[in-house]
């Protein structure tokens, strides 16, 4: 299990490859994506910090105070979190970054505002702030993986 922070040192790390930085927006979404996904592919959370329902969408908060206080664009990693992650895990960022990662923050947003999804229900639970518990969030990505099949099959 790795740090928040860890996962976006990946991400930014590897937009910098692509010569682009990304908007604060745009990490914190990505890494709430992959940690979704995570839930639903490998049954166990991508990292431990805690994910709360702001009126943005889903932030962790220990991402956004590491990384903003750089600006809106985020282009330099946090020294105090590695930046590589164990190739099973890269190969997986790999795949959410070829998907997501070149979408705008507001499709981010959308993706991430859906009716019904972790972020909506938590704001109806417990209002702006409200922790978002990471079954709530393994059930939406499961919705989606069967949605998709359903779609596919």
């Amino acid at each position: 299990m790795y740090d928040a922070r860890q996962i976006a040192n990946w991400f930014i790390q590897r937009s910098s490859q692509d010569g682009r930085s990304l908007s604060i927006m745009s990490l914190l979404k990505l890494v709430y994506i992959a940690h979704g996904w995570n839930l639903e592919i490998r049954n166990t959370p991508l990292f431990e910090n805690k994910i709360e329902a702001w009126q943005y969408g889903p932030v962790i908060r220990d991402v956004y105070n590491a990384f903003r206080p750089q600006g809106v664009n985020i282009s330099k990693t946090d020294p105090s979190f590695p930046q590589d992650v164990d190739v099973n895990y890269s190969n997986f960022l790999e795949e959410i970054y070829e998907i997501y990662g070149h979408l705008s923050p507001f499709k981010l947003s959308e993706i991430t505002h859906e009716a019904g999804g972790p972020w909506e229900t938590a704001t109806k639970w417990g209002g702006w702030f409200a922790e978002i518990p990471n079954d709530l969030i393994k059930s939406h990505y499961v919705s989606k993986r069967q949605l998709a099949n359903a779609k596919n099959g």
